[in-house]
């Protein structure tokens, strides 16, 4: 019988979980493993996180998407650039963040049910980034759209995590620094777009899509 007590179970599930997924992979993780690994038992397992799938999400929950809203929460009216920054920090606290992510999305490719699971987590997770992002827009940047800044903070975020855990940059401050870069010239030169005035000309203008869409693309 599992004697561990339940926050202390939890805990160590998680930590069991994370260290398997990150070497072994999704596929290649079993409830058993987790168990041996964690000094837990399958009934805790169920009971904290009712699923293989759901265990899977808690823990990239923690690796990222927790730390990513406790940013947005505790520091109000970051720019994008700001906030494009925490989350490269985050993804690059340790060696072992990079190769996490990379893995989980791996597994969410040939799982289905976790697919599902993921893809309505990251939903929830850009609308929160969207909102906050969005009252710092209407302020500081009316023409830009928050969608194609969430897009390329996505972007820029996922390819530094996949450069780091394949070691394809060996200069990880000069990725951060052309993102940073790269995020402020699309703001700067969307925000330049004219703003439709019903004229022949503004219609013209309306057609050509600003540097923002295109990088959305």
């Amino acid at each position: 019988m599992d004697e561990t007590r339940p926050s202390t179970a939890r805990a160590a599930i998680l930590e069991a979980a994370t260290d398997l997924i990150r070497v072994h992979g999704v596929a290649g993780t079993s409830i058993s493993d987790v168990i041996t690994r964690s000094g837990t038992s399958a009934g805790a397992i169920y009971h904290h996180f009712g699923s293989k799938e759901q265990l899977v999400l808690e823990v990239g929950r923690n690796a990222m998407a927790r730390p990513m809203m406790m940013v947005m929460q505790t520091s109000s009216g970051l720019s994008p650039t700001h906030l494009l920054d925490a989350a490269l920090t985050q993804v690059g606290r340790d060696v072992h963040t990079p190769e996490l992510l990379l893995q989980i999305w791996a597994g969410a490719k040939s799982d289905l049910s976790l697919s599902r699971i993921l893809r309505n987590e990251a939903s929830g997770v850009r609308a929160g980034i969207r909102a906050y992002l969005a009252a710092w827009c209407a302020e500081n940047a009316p023409s830009t759209d928050p969608d194609s800044i969430v897009d390329i903070i996505t972007g820029l975020v996922m390819g530094y995590a996949v450069q780091r855990a394949l070691a394809l940059n060996s200069d990880p401050e000069a990725y951060r620094a052309l993102a940073s870069g790269l995020l402020d010239a699309a703001i700067k030169a969307a925000d330049k777009v004219p703003t439709p005035a019903g004229t022949a000309e503004s219609s013209a203008s309306d057609e050509r899509q600003s540097p923002v869409q295109v990088a959305r693309q």
